[in-house]
C-alpha cells in the first residue's frame, strides 16, 4: 500500500536511491525552457526543507521504494509556491500524481500560502491529476524559439500604404524602476483574460507574489511608454547561448511597435545570442505576431494550472433605510 507524505529524515535511504534514477519531470520551470532536460535533485530539495530553506518535498513510498515525488519552492513571496518537481515513477493511472498534488495543496493551506502553481506540457498526465487535486487551468502558453545559431530577424518596416491618419509613434524604451510597479500591474491586468486574472492575481499583492523572477534575476527589465503610459514591458534572462524573453503588451491600440522596440533594446543590450525563446500566453495574439515576425516559431505548448487557497471576501454594501436596492431578479 502506498503512503504519500512530506519527506522525513527516515526517508533518506529511499531518496538517495531515487536521486540516482533518471525520470521525467512533468513540472516545467521558466529557467529550464528551451534547454536540454536536466535530472531533478529531489534529495537536495528534501535537505533544504529539513534545514528550513523554503523548499517543500512530498513523496509516495511503498515499503522502502519511492514511487513518486513532488517538490515546491517559493516564488517571489512566501504566499506563493511553484511545483518544480513532479515525477510518477509508476507511470500508472495518475493516482500518484494526484496524491502528491493534494499533499502540496494541504501543506499550502497550513502554511497560509494563497497560490500553488504548476506548469506542465499540454496533454501531460499531470494536467488531469492536477484537476482532480483541485487545481484549475489559468493559462494556455506557447514556447516560441529560433533554431540554434539562427539570427533574430529584423523588425518589419511600416507598410507603405498604411492610412496616413494613423501614424506610428515611436515608443520610448527605458529600464524598469520601482516606480513602474503599479503601471506594470495595470498592464498585466489589461493583457490577461479576466478568467486568468481571477485564478492568478486580482490584486497587486497577488501579482507581485506570483511573478517568476528566478529565470531573469540577472537579466534585463525594460518598459515601453506611449507618452507617460506604459504600453509594453520586457524581461530577459538566460545564459550566453540562450536568451529567454517575456513580453507583455497592451492589447488595445498599436502595441507591436512598442514590443518591437523592446525586443531590439534587449538584443542590443545582451548581444546576439545563439538562440532566443519566448513563452507567450495563447491569448496574446499581438505578442505572437511580434515574435513570429522576428523569426521565432512555435515549439511546445504548456498549461499553467493554479490551486488558489485564498478566497475573495464579499464586501457588504451599506444601504439607507427606505431605499430600494435592485437585485437584478
Amino acid at each position: 500500500m502506498s503512503n504519500t507524505h512530506a519527506a522525513r529524515p527516515t526517508d533518506l535511504v529511499a531518496l538517495v536511491t531515487f536521486d540516482g534514477e533518471v525520470r521525467e519531470n512533468m513540472a516545467i520551470t521558466r529557467e529550464r525552457l528551451g534547454l536540454a532536460p536536466a535530472p531533478p535533485r529531489p534529495l537536495n530539495a528534501a535537505i533544504e526543507q529539513w534545514l528550513g530553506l523554503g523548499r517543500q518535498t512530498w513523496i509516495t513510498v511503498r515499503g522502502r521504494q519511492v514511487h513518486g515525488i513532488a517538490t515546491a519552492r517559493e516564488l517571489s513571496e512566501r504566499t506563493a509556491w511553484q511545483i518544480d518537481t513532479l515525477i510518477d515513477a509508476e507511470s500508472g493511472d495518475g493516482d500518484v500524481l494526484r496524491d502528491l498534488l493534494r499533499q502540496a495543496a494541504r501543506a499550502a493551506d497550513r502554511a497560509r500560502v494563497s497560490h500553488v502553481l504548476l506548469r506542465t506540457r499540454a496533454g501531460s498526465a499531470a494536467v488531469d491529476a492536477a484537476l482532480r487535486a483541485g487545481f484549475v487551468p489559468a493559462l494556455q502558453e506557447r514556447l516560441w524559439g529560433t533554431p540554434l545559431g539562427h539570427p533574430v530577424a529584423p523588425a518589419e518596416s511600416e507598410a507603405p500604404d498604411e492610412a496616413p491618419d494613423a501614424p506610428a509613434r515611436a515608443a520610448t524604451v527605458r529600464p524598469a524602476t520601482d516606480a513602474d510597479t503599479f503601471p506594470l500591474f495595470q498592464l498585466s491586468s489589461r493583457a490577461l483574460p479576466i478568467e486568468a486574472r481571477q485564478v492568478l492575481a486580482m490584486t497587486m499583492a497577488e501579482w507581485k507574489a506570483l511573478r517568476e523572477r528566478r529565470w531573469c534575476a540577472r537579466g534585463e527589465s525594460l518598459v515601453a511608454l506611449d507618452g507617460d503610459r506604459v504600453v509594453a514591458s520586457l524581461r530577459a534572462g538566460g545564459d550566453g547561448d540562450t536568451l529567454q524573453v517575456e513580453i507583455v503588451a497592451d492589447p488595445g491600440g498599436r502595441c507591436e511597435p512598442a514590443a518591437d522596440a523592446l525586443f531590439d533594446a534587449a538584443i542590443a543590450e545582451v548581444g546576439a545570442p545563439r538562440r532566443v525563446v519566448a513563452l507567450v500566453p495563447a491569448s496574446a495574439t499581438a505578442v505572437e505576431s511580434v515574435v513570429r515576425a522576428r523569426g521565432l516559431a512555435p515549439e511546445s505548448e504548456f498549461v499553467l494550472l493554479a490551486r488558489r487557497t485564498a478566497r475573495p471576501i464579499r464586501e457588504a454594501a451599506p444601504a439607507r433605510a427606505g431605499v430600494v436596492i435592485p437585485t437584478g431578479g
